[in-house]
């Protein structure tokens, strides 16, 4: 009676308890709805139709924010882009609309990250055209994305001087997908060899994007002369320097002794990108702009540029003038151009000691890890076998006890069996 009085007792301390943890969890799942169930943005799609013109099952739809936004760029105004919703679900009586980029649109697609249609899909809007959302009317699978296509008319630009570009603003992480006949491309005025690589990834992006309509280079040939009698003849080593540019390339000069070559420019913010061979002229390069009668080069006039794409025997040099004159390039000494080398050497050097030792480290780790899952294992693998041939021995000794006990029964019973006959008969 006791034990039972202490049991009720206890059972109903267990059931206060459990009435305030799910109470507690109630309220927490009461403010957390709070927080973060406040409504969003919803449009009225009642007079909106689905491609098979049937009514969706809701009248209102929630804008659903996109998770990832695509642009598949060429040498065209039109542009394809993609909206990815990741993750998340949705029946058809909670649609959601994504907000599309201002423009004209056509070709819409609403399908998963395989290609297969999803349905019911359609558009605010009286035509796709002119249209603001686009109504993704359900979305079944969370592990499959969401993916929102068309087609943006006149979105990218091409100026009077060849310039194909478009500045890129997004709260979105965005991914541009360049045309494969397009090998370079200026991101903020910075040179980007994109051969092989098919586009850039823009991090909340804010970037300007620009790429020549014509990448064929303007060749200009220099002269290097190396005795008097070459000079006079104009008949020593020829080298050549290409040129991509949304300009024109005037009075290219090569001065051997100065170590340097100029040209002039004839407008503000032009760009340029000029393979220079090595044996012309060595990297590091220090770029000068200075007005036509300018004879003295300062510190003060020299311009932002960037070397890229270095070969044996080639270097690339990218730059933007800022207004017209005179571009100066000098070239670095022998000596300077070993303290460089040397220090991309280290620098590769030091990369690699790094990725040498986190190889190292983690072979480390994961050697003592082995160690010590396989000891363990051994030492489990022991302990079992020795449980195991106790209860083996146990049960050994219990059969044969068990065995013994059968007999005497049996013995017994034959005893007991025997005697019943016998007073039978008599």
């Amino acid at each position: 009676m006791q034990r039972w009085l202490k049991f009720q007792s206890q059972s109903k301390i267990l059931n206060k308890r459990a009435i305030v943890v799910v109470f507690t969890v109630l309220v927490l799942f009461s403010i957390n709805s709070q927080v973060y169930g406040e409504p969003n943005e919803r449009i009225d799609i009642s007079k909106s139709l689905n491609s098979d013109s049937l009514s969706f099952e809701s009248d209102f739809a929630e804008v659903r924010q996109t998770d990832k936004l695509i642009f598949v760029i060429g040498k065209d105004t039109t542009v394809h882009v993609k909206h990815v919703i990741i993750g998340d679900t949705w029946g058809p009586t909670e649609p959601k609309v994504i907000k599309m980029i201002a423009g004209k649109h056509s070709n819409l697609q609403v399908t998963d990250e395989d290609g297969d249609y999803l349905r019911p899909m359609g558009f605010v809007g009286e035509t796709f055209e002119d249209s603001e959302y686009v109504i993704a009317g359900q979305k079944t699978f969370r592990a499959y994305d969401l993916v929102v296509e068309y087609d943006l008319e006149n979105f990218l630009e091409i100026s009077d001087d060849g310039m194909w570009g478009k500045h890129i603003m997004f709260q979105h992480d965005v991914e541009i997908y360049i045309d494969d006949e397009i090998e370079l491309i200026f991101a903020n005025d910075r040179p980007v060899d994109i051969k092989g690589a098919g586009g850039i990834n823009c991090m909340g992006c804010d970037i300007r994007i620009e790429f020549f309509d014509d990448e064929k280079p303007i060749v200009k040939k220099v002269i290097r002369n190396e005795t008097k009698f070459e000079e006079i003849s104009n008949t020593g080593e020829e080298f050549d320097l290409k040129f991509l540019s949304n300009g024109i390339i005037n009075d290219l000069d090569y001065i051997k002794e100065l170590n340097y070559f100029s040209f002039d420019v004839d407008k503000e913010n032009q760009l340029f990108a000029i393979t220079i061979p090595l044996d012309l002229l060595l990297p590091p390069y220090h770029v000068f702009l200075t007005d036509h009668d300018q004879e003295i080069l300062v510190d003060s006039d020299q311009i932002r540029k960037t070397e890229y794409g270095k070969t044996d025997t080639h270097a690339n040099l990218s730059f933007k003038s800022h207004k017209e004159g005179v571009i100066h390039v000098v070239g670095a000494t022998e000596m300077e151009h070993e303290k460089l080398l040397t220090k991309l050497e280290d620098k590769m050097l030091a990369e690699k000691a790094m990725e040498t030792d986190k190889s190292n480290s983690l072979t480390e780790a994961i050697k003592k890890q082995s160690e010590f899952s396989e000891q363990t294992i051994d030492d489990e693998a022991e302990d079992d076998s020795d449980e195991f041939y106790k209860n083996w021995g146990e049960s050994q000794n219990n059969n044969k006890d068990n065995t013994i006990i059968f007999i005497i029964i049996g013995i017994i019973a034959v005893i007991i069996v025997g005697i019943i006959i016998k007073v039978k008969k008599n």
